[in-house]
């Protein structure tokens, strides 16, 4: 505990004197340096344990974290300070530039984190250990980009000390990384027990690959990154034979020849698949129409449903050329006798309402379901009557039910430590540790073991993996369908197997 000041400098000063009462006696030199040397020993450890209530009453808040502007005394090392608040020095300059220009000077005002968010290594490497009395410990790389030495400027800091809030880009990743902090919690009470260290991408190859050089110890790695970045991660877990989880967005292309990794988004062309597939189950004895455009990615997307849905049963499909016939002709291809299922691959608002409008023409005198992509929840100008009318289903690759027990303590949670509500990378996060986590604990080392796959229910998904065509990388198989208009959503997994 600490000691106030007025104790301290009593304690000094009894000190001193009981000193100067030996230095009458004739006592040898290096007795008396001794005692000097433990005399200053003592009141550096009693004076790095004050912090009195004025060091801590000017608090500003960055970003959600917590700083204490604090006014350097006449004849105050850096060393002092960092041992009082608890705080590292290289910490304290990283935040502090000033230092190393001009050195410290009494009345100068430091930035001092409530808390410390980085390792001497790195700015933006953090080990967090989870005790529990599991054997194996698995030693886990979270990998995303804070950019934070390029986030921070040297400048004044009197008034800001930085020039403007964090893009989005970045305050997604944190979020990212406190899903994860959250699940690891979580786990810790099944057995779980885990390093995990927290590494800034910066946005750069060559310097990321430096950072996981220096603990090749890994037994997994997790990552929202995608681009050359996610090559870079895929290439070490490849040379290093460590196991992967991507939590990006259409990554399957980056990591397909790596048998190490784990996709838990499935590619477009997977959902799609799937839900063609669907589809074809759960409206028996229908008729397909597919719509062709100028957009070739729109195509390839009505390929794999179409694909999907054949496997589901053998049924002729239509497709209908939107460029030479318009809308019109979708709705004059309606089948009276039959539902009639039309997958509109496109995320173009004003083609998709071209399209509802003609549909909407035809009922009730035609039985239509349409079925659109996950960029449709977004669209800002179509009439949601002409979306209740149709029928229209969507899908996407994850599905959050707000009023479970588990997602109401994650939004707590957040609430309370930083008063948003959680987005879902936040949600993709506690869900990528939670998947690793429980595949650890089944599996060991190991990870995965295809013989004991199995689905693991999380929060923003279900995961289900199975290699993909390429036999290297697996992909997660499962997708969400629901209706927008009635908020309903269907739960694939109990009423089909998706596989």
């Amino acid at each position: 505990m600490g000691m106030k000041e007025t104790n301290f400098n009593k304690l000094f000063t009894t000190k001193v004197l009981y000193l100067r009462n030996f230095s009458k006696i004739k006592f040898r030199q290096l007795t008396l340096l001794l005692f000097f040397i433990s005399l200053s020993w003592i009141s550096n450890e009693i004076y790095a344990q004050i912090l009195n209530k004025n060091d801590t009453s000017n608090v500003h808040f960055l970003n959600s974290r917590k700083f204490f502007i604090y006014k350097v005394d006449k004849g105050e090392t850096l060393f002092r300070i960092s041992q009082k608040f608890k705080i590292s020095q290289e910490e304290i300059i990283q935040f502090n530039h000033e230092i190393e220009k001009t050195g410290l000077k009494a009345k100068m005002k430091l930035w001092i984190p409530a808390y410390s968010w980085i390792k001497k290594d790195s700015i933006a490497e953090k080990e967090m250990e989870i005790e529990a009395p599991e054997k194996f410990i698995c030693n886990v790389a979270v990998i995303t980009c804070f950019n934070l030495p390029k986030t921070y400027t040297a400048e004044d800091t009197s008034n800001s000390f930085v020039d403007e809030p964090l893009k989005k880009e970045i305050k997604e990743n944190l979020e990212f990384v406190e899903g994860i902090l959250y699940s690891a919690e979580v786990l810790k009470s099944e057995g779980l027990k885990v390093h995990l260290y927290i590494i800034d991408s910066e946005n750069d190859s060559l310097k990321l690959l430096n950072k996981l050089k220096k603990n090749a110890g890994y037994n997994l790695m997790i990552t929202n990154e995608n681009g050359s970045i996610l090559k870079c991660i895929s290439g070490f877990s490849i040379t290093r034979n460590i196991k992967l989880f991507s939590c990006g967005i259409n990554t399957i292309e980056v990591i397909k020849d790596n048998s190490n990794a784990f996709s838990l988004n499935p590619s477009s062309g997977k959902q799609c698949e799937q839900m063609g597939k669907f589809a074809g189950k759960y409206f028996p004895n229908s008729l397909l129409i597919t719509i062709k455009t100028t957009t070739s990615k729109e195509n390839e997307r009505a390929e794999f449903f179409r694909s999907g849905w054949v496997k589901s049963q053998e049924k002729p499909v239509l497709q209908i050329d939107y460029t030479k016939s318009g809308a019109i002709a979708v709705a004059d291809s309606l089948d009276k006798k039959k539902t009639n299922v039309i997958f509109i691959s496109s995320s173009n608002e004003d083609l998709v309402s071209s399209l509802l409008t003609a549909v909407n023409g035809k009922i009730p005198d035609y039985n239509v379901r349409v079925i659109g992509l996950p960029t449709w929840q977004y669209f800002e100008t179509i009439d949601q009557k002409l979306v209740e009318n149709c029928n229209v289903y969507l899908f996407s690759s994850g599905f959050i039910e707000f009023n479970t027990e588990s997602v109401l303590s994650f939004r707590k949670y957040f609430r309370e430590k930083y008063n948003i509500e959680p987005s879902d990378v936040s949600y993709q996060g506690y869900d990528a540790f939670l998947v690793a986590g429980k595949s650890f604990l089944l599996n060991g080392k190991k990870i995965f073991n295809e013989e004991k796959s199995c689905t693991i229910k999380g929060i923003f998904s279900e995961y289900t993996f199975v290699r993909s065509q390429n036999k290297f990388v697996y992909e997660n198989q499962n997708i969400h369908v629901f209706q927008p208009a009635n908020d309903v959503t269907i739960d694939i997994t109990k009423n089909f197997i998706m596989k």
